[in-house]
This record gives structure tokens, sequence and C-alpha cells, in this order.
């Protein structure tokens, strides 16, 4: 109940992503580019900072944990989260873990991916990296009712219209680790 309380305390300050499809922005309109960035270009200068600020724990991080974070990063964009607000999660984060020892029993790399989903992208959003049952793909679009999806498969390109409960996000490292 206390986690519950504090995410809504948290949502009070952030920005809040736009919760329904149709108040989403095409994700085609990031490739033209919407406020003077491509969604790409935004997700390029946001993914180091960040990654910058989460080393400042003195952690290092595998390539898997890096392109969670990315692929993180690239969805709250795309749900219109600022990249203001994905800066000051990772400095709240490592603060927390010098400040009160806090996400011990994990990297902070994860305890990021966590805190964004919680905070922004609680249901599946586009521009998230899935697994489906024919292999790992993006998701280029969430029905209204988030029953449904579909992925774009990273294998062959493919587009498959999926139910939601088929597809799984990508959560831990292979071996997870305390630092």
């Amino acid at each position: 109940m206390r986690e519950n309380t504090e995410t809504k305390e948290r949502q009070g300050w952030l920005s809040v992503p736009r919760r329904s499809e149709d108040e989403k922005l095409d994700p085609h309109v990031y490739e033209r580019g919407m406020n003077g960035l491509t969604v790409a270009e935004a997700t390029e200068r946001a993914f180091p900072r960040v990654m910058e600020i989460l080393r400042r724990s003195g952690e290092s991080y595998s390539e898997f944990e890096e392109q969670l974070v990315r692929q993180t990063i690239r969805a709250a964009l795309i749900s219109q989260v600022s990249r203001a607000n994905l800066y000051r999660i990772a400095g709240i984060l490592v603060a927390d873990r010098r400040d009160e020892g806090a996400h011990r029993d994990t990297s902070l790399a994860l305890a990021y991916v966590k805190a964004l989903r919680e905070a922004f992208l609680p249901r599946l959003s586009v521009g998230e990296s899935v697994e489906t049952p024919a292999g790992s793909g993006e998701v280029c679009y969430v029905s209204g009712d988030g029953a449904n999806a579909v992925v774009r498969l990273f294998s062959n390109g493919r587009e498959l219209w999926l139910p939601a409960s088929w597809l799984s996000r990508p959560d831990h490292a292979p071996e997870a680790r305390a630092s």
C-alpha cells in the first residue's frame, strides 16, 4: 500500500504520459521530428546522460542492462515523458542508494527500468521491446483496452497482432547481481 501511495506522490510532480492510445502521438510523427528532435535523436541524447548518472553509484553495467535502459527510455519518450524527468529519476536512485542504501539487491540500471515502468509505463506501451512466442520485437500499437498489441519482430520485420497476455517484458539480466 505504501508503494502505491509513493508512486502516486511521485507522479504528482512528474510529467504524466498520455493514457489512452488516441491521446498519444503517432510514433511516425517522431520519425519526422517533433519539438526539434526525433525519438531516435532524443534517445541518443538521453541514454548517455542517464547511464552517466547511474554510473555515479560506482557500478558497471552489462550490455543487456544498457540495452534494457535504452529501450525503456525510448518507450518513455514515445509516451511523451520529458528528458528532464528521465534524468531526475536516475539521480534520485543514485542518491537513495548513497544516502539510504536502497536497491542493494539489484543493479541500479534494473531499478531504473522498474521505476520508469511504475511511474510512466504501467501497461504495455508503444516503443517497448517485448518477447513473443515468435521471437523478440517492438510494440508498434496497443489497443485502447490494452488487450492486444501489434509487434514488429526484430528477426524479419513482420508485424503480428497478438494478445498482450502473450507478450512479456525483459525484466532482469540473465545473471542478477548485487553490487
